[in-house]
């Protein structure tokens, strides 16, 4: 028997229909039959692009992921360490400004429960990662992680203020954007030493377990003729 033919709808119909409900309901009152009938789709269709009501919103922010490095490979960011991160946050916030209505009621509660608030804040500290290497600031290793979990800090609370900030010069949110990096940059100086002592341990610790696991030589010394 042939296949029906699948229906033309694209994940960003489905993003879109979140956001255009959005606009005038909390997200915590949005259900999936909801966002199903606004895209046009069943809830068999829905579930095709999406695995929950949290797996939009992660689709939402890898979305923005995408439109943020697109922009940046056209006008990359210049200047020192703070500026470029500056600039990457406001240009995401740029981007995201013809939906500034419906992420003010997103923001205001985004999330069902605490398992959504863990994946949901996963989600965020995972996408930095990108943000950090659009800055050419990424590195390997334990400092990566904390400066991924600080940065998520530092956009989820530039993004509240925004949401709020009906000044077309945005002057609240990028006081607020400047602050908090420059609070963040100390944070993580103060953090080197100890980052430091703790990768020269490790790093000890390690050789003597390989000194250990390696097996003694067979070698036994000739008696002299």
């Amino acid at each position: 028997m042939a296949r029906r033919p699948r229906t033309a709808k694209t994940l960003d119909d489905v993003i879109n229909a979140a956001l255009d409900l959005a606009l005038t309901r909390s997200w915590r009152d949005i259900r999936l039959n909801d966002i199903a009938g606004e895209a046009g789709m069943t809830l068999a269709e829905l579930r095709e692009f999406v695995p929950s009501k949290i797996g939009i919103l992660k689709a939402l922010a890898a979305r923005s992921d995408r439109d943020l490095l697109a922009s940046l490979e056209k006008d990359p960011v210049e200047g020192d360490v703070h500026d470029r991160l500056f600039d990457i946050v406001m240009r995401r916030l740029e981007l995201l400004e013809p939906h500034k209505a419906a992420f003010r009621n997103i923001i205001s509660d985004p999330a069902d429960g605490a398992a959504d608030w863990a994946t949901l804040g996963g989600a965020l500290i995972d996408g930095q990662g990108w943000t950090l290497a659009a800055a050419g600031i990424e590195e390997a290793g334990r400092r990566e992680g904390i400066k991924r979990q600080g940065l998520a800090m530092v956009t989820a609370r530039t993004m509240k203020v925004w949401a709020e900030d009906d000044d077309p010069g945005l002057a609240k949110t990028m006081a607020s954007l400047d602050r908090s990096l420059r609070d963040g940059a100390k944070w993580l100086e103060r953090l080197d030493a100890p980052l430091a002592m703790g990768q020269a341990f490790a790093n000890l610790a390690l050789a003597m377990l390989r000194r250990r696991s390696q097996p003694a030589s067979d070698e036994t010394e000739k008696p002299a003729e």
